[in-house]
């Protein structure tokens, strides 16, 4: 069996099917291999999806996670693959068909020891909103220098979100850290980074994720997607990238900026002369984008750029209160 792939999945009703029917797809070319969605007690549709694919296709199995959180899904996935070569893939993804093919040549040439690619971010709904939260999200104004998001060259990277692993990375570096209900991805590869292994992203192994659809929605992922970073940086420093920790920054400038600003005017024109640089690149990076696509909608990202980056800072500030009182009452 060439590959296992572990799909965590969580009320998935509406994108499991076509995450399924690409994996399946993929996994031809390579001969084959088995599907393991690990389901975390779904309450919609999801449960008959995965057996009505089963039915058809003995690859495709439905496994239980009664834990319900993503670490537990992945570690259950890992622990029932059969294969020497895991991949562990989102259900909001969708897989291009040479995925594992690619993967699998880079893997058995020693070239690495995981390999995955870059991602091309899709609206999460039909709306002009969700179409712009795309656009946040796959530019480096948005997201700074997260390659597989922004870039399609052939390098090795600190971390890919969707890729196939040697078993031998698991049985070295362990599990996920099912304490973290989020961001357990940047956790494990903190270690593996700690570990000397190669982490490849390479171009031909590529697939598709669908954002948030709403602002709330993308303002809520970015905050805890903050929030749990820091609680990670604790746990394992070698996870730390400069890229998350810059919106934190940035924020805690403009709430100092804002509260100093009421009772010094030098305050007040630094708060303004902050927000002109960033708004004007913030222009600068819609315009790019507006360049690109052929469109005049992206002139509106500016303001919505600034939220999701502010919101991003807050959930740092956020995690690193709470780790400040976890200290005090260990009494650090």
């Amino acid at each position: 069996m060439r590959v296992s792939v572990v799909i965590p999945a969580l009320d998935e009703e509406r994108h499991l099917g076509a995450c399924l029917a690409s994996v399946l797809q993929a996994l031809d070319l390579v001969g084959g291999g088995e599907v393991l969605v690990v389901d975390g007690s779904s309450t919609d549709g999801t449960v008959r999806i995965v057996e009505d694919y089963a039915a058809r296709c003995p690859a495709v199995q439905l496994v239980r996670n009664p834990r319900r959180v993503t670490p537990a899904a992945f570690n259950i996935g890992v622990r029932k693959a059969t294969s020497a070569r895991i991949a562990i893939v989102s259900a909001h993804s969708r897989l291009e068909p040479e995925f594992f093919a690619a993967a699998l040549r880079a893997l058995d040439a020693g070239e690495a020891d995981i390999v995955g690619g870059p991602v091309r971010t899709e609206p999460g709904g039909d709306s002009t909103m969700a179409w712009l939260l795309a656009r946040v999200v796959s530019h480096p104004f948005g997201v700074g220098n997260s390659r597989f998001r922004v870039s399609t060259e052939r390098a090795y990277v600190d971390a890919v979100p969707f890729a196939v692993f040697r078993r031998e990375v698991f049985d070295r570096v362990g599990l996920f850290n099912e304490g973290l209900v989020r961001n357990q991805d940047t956790e494990f590869f903190g270690r593996v980074k700690a570990a000397g292994f190669r982490v490849l992203l390479d171009p031909a192994v590529r697939s598709v994720y669908r954002a948030r659809g709403t602002l709330g929605g993308l303002m809520r992922q970015g905050f805890l997607n903050a929030y749990w970073n820091v609680l990670v940086w604790r746990r394992t420093p070698h996870a730390f990238q400069w890229r998350h920790a810059v919106p934190a920054v940035f924020t805690t400038t403009l709430i100092a900026l804002a509260a100093l600003a009421l009772g010094w005017k030098m305050a007040g024109w630094a708060l303004a002369a902050l927000l002109a640089v960033y708004l004007t690149a913030a222009l600068l990076a819609s315009v790019q984008i507006g360049m690109q696509f052929r469109r005049l909608t992206p002139l509106v990202l500016p303001p919505i750029f600034l939220a999701y980056h502010f919101t991003y800072g807050l959930g740092s500030i956020a995690g690193l209160r709470r780790l400040a009182s976890s200290r005090e009452h260990a009494g650090v």
